[in-house]
């Protein structure tokens, strides 16, 4: 197959580089900045590129790496260049948004929407690996009409590649998932290191505090974007861990030892259960 990746930043040029290392199928790539697409065609990491829209007129699947907001009206502003009965899809960390309003227009393509769950502190191309998406899920949310084999497509390409788990769900219970699993440990790095006291962190710190803080090493701009168009999902898991926070704080203020106690045996139950 033809497999085309627009967007070679972290995510993009990692599902080049990883269809490079683990399957035999043709990469094409294209690049907004095209330093970024000459460089990824120096390094192999693509095979082919070109005029974006006779590239999708090649691709039997094709992916698109974008900030949230850019990923809709890139594909309607292109939608008649894609292949007829192709598969288009994204790499975005939230569905529902991006997959609804595809939904709306009539194609002569199949939108899938996509999520490779693995990510870095960094960003752009050179920080791109051909292991990134090792041991990481690969999630499909296709529409409810889409046909059976392009969603197994998509799903038997995202095991080619190596991916450890593909799971198949719908738009929106995969963002009220990544709102648990996800956004909101970026929200509590975030709101962790903004204490008057990391600045002085050095000396006093160890796994706890690099295990707390990791992501707060955060893309502001994309990881906004990721917020507000997941909103009422994120804030009802922010509502959850506030509530969760007061209890603590309450039977901390009062001394209440077998309270205090009660809430950690009962967190450190569930994370022996769940993993």
């Amino acid at each position: 197959m033809n497999i085309l990746i627009c967007g070679l930043g972290l995510i993009g040029a990692s599902l080049a580089k990883t269809l490079k290392k683990n399957t035999n199928h043709t990469v094409l790539g294209w690049n907004r900045t095209k330093s970024v697409t000459e460089k990824a065609l120096r390094d192999g990491v693509i095979d082919r590129t070109g005029e974006v829209d006779d590239l999708m007129r090649e691709a039997d699947i094709t992916f698109i790496n974008f900030y949230p907001d850019a990923i809709v009206p890139f594909i309607l502003e292109h939608k008649d260049s894609f292949k007829r009965d192709s598969i288009v899809s994204d790499s975005c960390g939230i569905k529902t948004k991006i997959c609804r309003e595809m939904e709306k227009h009539k194609l002569n393509f199949y939108f899938i929407g996509a999520h490779p769950m693995a990510g870095r502190e960094v960003s752009g191309y050179d920080n791109s690996l051909d292991n990134l998406y090792d041991n990481a899920s690969f999630i499909c949310t296709p529409f409810e009409d889409t046909p059976r084999n392009k969603t197994d497509a998509l799903v038997g390409l995202a095991q080619q590649m190596g991916f450890a788990r593909t799971v198949v769900t719908n738009p929106e219970h995969h963002d009220e998932m990544i709102a648990f699993t996800s956004q909101i440990a970026h929200v509590l790095a975030c709101s962790y290191v903004l204490s008057p006291l990391a600045p002085m962190h050095a000396g006093y710190s160890a796994g706890s505090y690099r295990d707390v803080s990791r992501v707060a090493r955060i893309n502001a701009e994309m990881w906004t974007q990721l917020f507000l168009d997941n909103k009422e999902a994120l804030v009802r898991e922010i509502d959850d861990l506030v509530s969760n926070l007061m209890k603590f704080k309450y039977n901390i203020v009062n001394g209440d030892t077998d309270a205090l106690k009660a809430l950690m045996e009962e967190g450190n139950r569930i994370k022996e259960e769940i993993g």
